[in-house]
Parts: C-alpha cells; sequence; structure tokens
C-alpha cells in the first residue's frame, strides 16, 4: 500500500542511496559526492543500519515509505542508543562506516558534517545516554528524515515522524532530532521541544536540537 511505513530491505539499499544523494545534491555533494566511491560508502553504511546488531555501536532501524511500484521514495534512520555506546565525537564512523579505503571520500569533510551535530547531541543527552537522577537510560535518534522531490507533500514524513515516535514511546524512551526550518511543524506536532543549548554550544548550532521525553503512561 502506498503511504504506509515498512522496515527497509538490503534489497532497497539503491533507492536508498538515490533518496540520500538527492537530499544531498549540490553544495552536499562536497561532504557526499555523487561517485562510484560515494556509492560504495552510502551502500556500506546502509548495509552497517540494516546488519546484525553489536553491542559497539547503537541499534539502527531504517523505514521507508514506498510507491505503488514498492519502490522507496521516503526513508527515516533511526537509532537507540543503549548504556555504554557513545554518540560523542567519531562514533559516527562506527554508527555509519569508515571511509579510509574508498578513493574520494574525505573524513575530514565528514567529520566536519557529523561532529558538530555529535556535539549538539552532546550536550542534550550527554555521552551515552540520557541522564535522569544519576543513572544513564536509553534514548533514540532520528538521524534524518528525507523525502523524494516527486513524492513530497504527500504526508510520508509525517507518517515516518510517527512510525519513529511510536518506536519511542514502546520502549519507553526518550526522543532526539536535529531539525532544519521546513521540518519544525512536524517536530511540533509529534511533541519534540527545543532545545536551547547556544551559550553551552558557543554560538548557534548547525541545526535545532530537540527533545521529545517519554510518553505518559497510560493509567
Amino acid at each position: 500500500m502506498a503511504g504506509k511505513v515498512s522496515l527497509a530491505t538490503t534489497d532497497d539499499i539503491p533507492d536508498l542511496v538515490e533518496i540520500f544523494w538527492e537530499a544531498f545534491s549540490g553544495p552536499g555533494e562536497v561532504v557526499f559526492p555523487h561517485t562510484d566511491g560515494g556509492r560504495k560508502w552510502l551502500q556500506r553504511s546502509f548495509e552497517n543500519f540494516l546488519g546484525q546488531k553489536s553491542y559497539y555501536r547503537p541499534e539502527s532501524k531504517v523505514a521507508v515509505v514506498r510507491n505503488l511500484n514498492s519502490r522507496p521514495v521516503a526513508l527515516a534512520i533511526a537509532h537507540i542508543v543503549h548504556p555504554g555506546q557513545s554518540i560523542a565525537g567519531k562514533a559516527w564512523m562506527t554508527r555509519w562506516t569508515r571511509c579510509e579505503d574508498i578513493p574520494g571520500i574525505n573524513e575530514k569533510k565528514l567529520a566536519e558534517f557529523f561532529e558538530p551535530l555529535a556535539r549538539a547531541h552532546y550536550l542534550v543527552v550527554g555521552k551515552e545516554g540520557h541522564v535522569c537522577k544519576s543513572s544513564i537510560h536509553p534514548f533514540q535518534i532520528i538521524e534524518l528524515i528525507m523525502t523524494k522531490s516527486t513524492s513530497r507533500g504527500r504526508g510520508y514524513a509525517s507518517a515516518l515522524m510517527g512510525w519513529a515516535t511510536k518506536l519511542a514511546d514502546s520502549l519507553d524512551i526518550p526522543c532526539y532530532l536535529d531539525a532544519g526550518m521546513r521540518g519544525m511543524g512536524i517536530c511540533d506536532r509529534c511533541g519534540f521541544k527545543a532545545q536551547d543549548i547556544e551559550i553551552r554550544y558557543g554560538g548557534p548550532p548547525p541545526c535545532t536540537p530537540m527533545l521529545r521525553s517519554n510518553a505518559p503512561k497510560k493509567q
């Protein structure tokens, strides 16, 4: 059914790469080049997300909305960060994948993209998890939600956001994301609250950090 959210499979990776590339076209190609090397890095990253769980990295889930031909046209990447799994600094290399063996992929450019966001994550949720009463609890990060330009305006991003927040609620954990201006309305409607970290960050962070607390438990 078109518009229904489902989990991605490894067979979807070529379409996921194309959705990602469209979202990061133009200036984004400096970080995520549209080359054979860039494709290889993204393919390996999605294989990482869709592969077996590892104690050393967050549990990743990729959800998609498919068109009438069952091809993905929108995607969301969410990570469940368990105690002991870091999201700070260079943790993106474990969460996505390393690149030193892939020609044309610049680790410095990737670090310049991921690590300022990781610093905002750290200031809101801590190095390893959401801190509450001196104990560390799991939390969820919605890292990306993106829709192909030809499929926008159909509620797919809202559907994917709903999937992610329901997942967090089912686990009774808070949920974090970095919001751009275009996605602020959806975030507000889903219960996310902007976090003021500008003073501690030393200026405006690259995106607006937003946190959604655990859903109230039903009596």
